[in-house]
């Protein structure tokens, strides 16, 4: 699953994708254009991929992901690279949002 946004500083797609497991979330990597303070320097693998810095092997598990959802922000959250499974513009807007595994 990977959820992915318009970073609101930079103005370029910041991506994330997780491994889906029975009880948690798993970040295995993400991509951005730019790299700066608050970025993550000691885990994965990172490297250079079509002009994108992309950090893999993240291996970071998340009972939960949380954020603040937000139409401008032009979220979008694929299921095995298929956007159209949901449909983040349907999602509340400006509002706290919470995606866990369930047992």
């Amino acid at each position: 699953m990977t959820l992915s946004w318009i970073h609101s500083i930079e103005l370029s797609r910041w991506s994330e994708t997780y491994l889906v497991q029975p009880d948690r979330l798993v970040l295995s990597s993400t991509e951005f254009f730019e790299y700066g303070a608050g970025m993550p320097l000691d885990e994965g693998d990172v490297h250079l991929r079509d002009g994108k810095i992309v950090i893999e092997n993240i291996n970071r598990n998340f009972d939960a992901i949380r954020w603040f959802h937000s139409h401008r922000a032009d979220y979008r959250i694929s299921i095995n690279d298929d956007p159209s499974l949901i449909d983040a513009s349907e999602l509340p807007d400006r509002e706290p949002l919470t995606l866990s595994m369930r047992n």
